[in-house]
């Protein structure tokens, strides 16, 4: 029986490591995030000059909704009082659809065959993209999140819930945000990775 429990927590571990450990809700399916058609997957350190642009996001199997949303936010900012570090949303993107072909990724680590979630509609962002550029402070490495959520069977209400939510990018819990829109299980897919500050950290 120990055996098992164990079998079974280390298969959950992976299962969860696509998003950070103790980040909710996680996901245990890759959402692919690229800029400039090189994807910053699963915890890789990026240079900051190369994500100041908003990512293409994709999934690596075609997704059966007609309507998605996803959310971006760094998970390592600094505070003054506790908790020691807080969240700042930097992207929520709705009215994402899935492709119906697979697109070749032909990135320097190889080409991978991928379904990009496409803005069709254009529509506006209920908050537009800022690029990670973490500060001389302690932490110097930041994480920044992605997930993907399936709208395609929230009401407006849920919708309208994610606009007003997204108008206060500090302390952002996607948890309670999700939560609140009653969305809380619809993460499909997510990812994430750090962008380091070069310091020296100043107080």
């Amino acid at each position: 029986m120990l055996y098992t429990s164990l079998v079974t927590l280390a298969a959950a571990s992976i299962a969860s490591a696509l998003t950070p450990t103790g980040f909710q809700p996680g996901s245990s399916s890759q959402l692919v995030v690229a800029y400039n058609g090189e994807p910053a997957l699963n915890g890789a350190v990026e240079a900051k000059a190369s994500v100041q642009t908003a990512p293409s996001v994709a999934t690596q199997q075609r997704l059966n909704g007609t309507s998605y949303a996803v959310l971006m936010m760094d998970i390592d900012i600094p505070t003054n009082a506790p908790p020691a570090v807080s969240t700042l949303l930097h992207w929520m993107q709705t009215g994402l659809t899935p492709a119906s072909t697979a697109t070749s990724l032909n990135a320097t680590k190889g080409a991978q065959s991928v379904y990009l979630l496409q803005n069709t509609a254009n529509t506006a962002a209920f908050a537009t993209y800022l690029g990670p550029s973490p500060p001389a402070k302690i932490p110097l490495s930041h994480m920044y999140v992605q997930i993907l959520v399936d709208t395609s069977n929230a009401k407006q209400d849920a919708i309208t819930s994610l606009q007003t939510a997204a108008a206060n990018r500090t302390a952002f819990s996607a948890l309670d945000v999700l939560t609140a829109a009653g969305l809380q299980n619809s993460v499909v897919a997510g990812n994430y990775f750090n962008v380091t500050n070069p310091g020296p950290a100043t107080d």
